[in-house]
């Protein structure tokens, strides 16, 4: 009995020691080493029927009033409009194409939601849709996707085939659901193996910094609050900087070369990474096989996501291309604005 006392003893002792532990570490401010994104001279704002703001920029094409606009949906979760890519694409104006790059809910210059559940992936769709139809009502748009815009895309399309004229998908995030014969999920690098006339270099491997973030205090109790509760335990500031702060080390992995790393701009969201970054999608490959828009699929040379990934994309649509652009990473545009820029206007033009 006396063994048995100092046994809980110890253990109250130490569970104590380690809830305070937390404490502190959870009252201590995140550090800013972004500063946060500000909203540009540019920036506009739609105002969404479930009653919060999603930040845009609109960019005017040159007698624009005879061609469908074009959407840019960026990567993520959780991540948002770079500067960069509204000056890449201001290129279309030129050719005659309005422009409209977004902040998905719940990151960027967008409205932070209430509650954790206010975001998911059908909400995401649902936006789109809104966007579309209220917003800019557009009889039919060009959709352009970047990464975890790809899945968006992917899942919109086949809903509303009739809106869509053609689809880039740019760097294309792994199709989600991943895919699955007989119940039993597959390699994509085994149904679509690299062609030999492709070299592929492999670029710095960044999951050891996001498991790093996933393993701190704030991180970690933040999620449990949003998956049990449905609670932001964490101010959304603090876990923005999380991910403004990792953004700014795995960036590394988007472009062949290093020192071609954009400046982060500080838009990231994590409760919308935390959100969405699940593999909880339906399940929609039979169904594509009825869109028939012409699709563009773009892969870096230096991308981080496989051959296979990219290319489920085009064997899964029946109208769709494959361009592989050398010397470029996950952010063409980066090292590869002009052959971006010349790949995308010669499919939508």
């Amino acid at each position: 009995m006396k063994n048995l006392r100092k046994v809980l003893k110890w253990f109250g002792i130490s569970l104590s020691t380690i809830s305070f532990i937390f404490l502190i570490l959870l009252v201590i401010p995140e550090k800013e080493t972004v500063k946060a994104i500000q909203p540009r001279e540019t920036t506009q704002y739609w105002k969404m029927k479930e009653g919060f703001k999603i930040a845009f920029t609109q960019l005017h094409g040159i007698d624009s009033i005879t061609k469908s606009p074009v959407l840019f949906l960026h990567g993520g979760p959780g991540g948002y409009v770079h500067s960069s890519i509204i000056e890449t694409l201001e290129s279309l104006t030129e050719k005659g194409f309005d422009v409209y790059l977004y902040d998905q809910r719940g990151s960027g210059l967008s409205d932070r939601m209430e509650k954790y559940s206010d975001i998911n992936f059908e909400k995401h769709i649902l936006d789109l849709h809104e966007i579309i139809t209220k917003q800019i009502n557009a009889d039919k748009v060009i959709l352009i996707g970047q990464s975890f815009g790809t899945n968006i895309i992917s899942h919109y399309s086949v809903r509303h085939p009739e809106k869509i004229e053609k689809i880039v998908f740019s760097s294309p995030g792994t199709f989600k659901p991943h895919k699955q014969i007989d119940g039993k999920y597959v390699g994509l690098d085994s149904l679509y193996p690299v062609p030999d006339s492709l070299n592929f270099i492999e670029p710095y491997n960044f999951n050891q910094d996001v498991d790093n973030m996933a393993l701190k205090p704030k991180a970690m109790i933040a999620s449990v609050g949003a998956l049990l509760f449905d609670k932001k335990l964490i101010p959304d500031k603090q876990m923005d900087r999380m991910l403004n702060t990792l953004a700014s080390q795995f960036t590394k992995g988007m472009v062949c070369d290093p020192n071609n790393v954009f400046p982060e701009e500080g838009g990231g969201g994590l409760y919308a990474y935390i959100a969405t970054n699940s593999d909880d999608y339906p399940e929609i490959r039979h169904q594509i096989e009825n869109v028939n828009a012409p699709i563009l699929v773009m892969q870096g040379q230096c991308e981080y996501h496989s051959f296979g990934s990219a290319y489920e994309y085009v064997d899964l649509y029946p109208n769709s291309t494959y361009s592989f652009i050398e010397n470029a990473g996950h952010e063409i545009w980066w090292e590869q604005k002009e052959k971006y820029l010349e790949e995308i206007i010669n499919f939508i033009d």
